[in-house]
């Protein structure tokens, strides 16, 4: 039995993390152009629980867009991967005692800073909330799979 999430349940920040495999997010209503997907795996947590992956989708405050982020049932926190971030796509991550930053490789140019909090690097952006475009069912095949 499945037991559904209130909005208080959610840590509403997003996390830089290093073991992370994979953008991953708990909370639909921050999620753009989202696609569902049939039998999409499970994410296995840190305390090796596991939520099932529902579809993929897009996070945006309309200047910076994160792609490629799974949405998890019952994942409480919103994780950015470090690797995802990085790898292919031209940016690199900073970390220091103060907070972090988000560089485009060619330019140098800073894209987000972002303070320490704790031991925890959050990602400072609010995501457009709202509903989520409407899902649909989709199955792929190894051949036609861009994921």
């Amino acid at each position: 039995m499945s037991q559904l999430m209130r909005d208080e349940q959610y840590d509403s920040d997003l996390y830089i993390d290093s073991g992370c495999s994979g953008h991953m997010t708990g909370r639909k209503s921050e999620l753009r152009e989202f696609r569902c997907l049939k039998d999409a795996g499970k994410a296995k947590f840190g305390n090796n629980s596991t939520g099932e992956i529902k579809g993929y989708s897009m996070i945006t405050n309309g200047k910076f867009i994160t792609r490629k982020v799974a949405y998890v049932e019952g994942l409480q926190d919103n994780l950015i991967s470090i690797s995802q971030l990085v790898l292919g796509i031209g940016l690199k991550v900073s970390f220091d005692e103060e907070g972090s930053e988000i560089i485009h490789t060619e330019s140098e140019k800073v894209i987000l800073k972002y303070k320490r909090k704790g031991e925890m690097y959050p990602l400072n952006i609010k995501p457009i909330e709202g509903k989520p475009s409407i899902c649909l069912i989709a199955e792929e095949s190894l051949e036609d799979s861009s994921l």
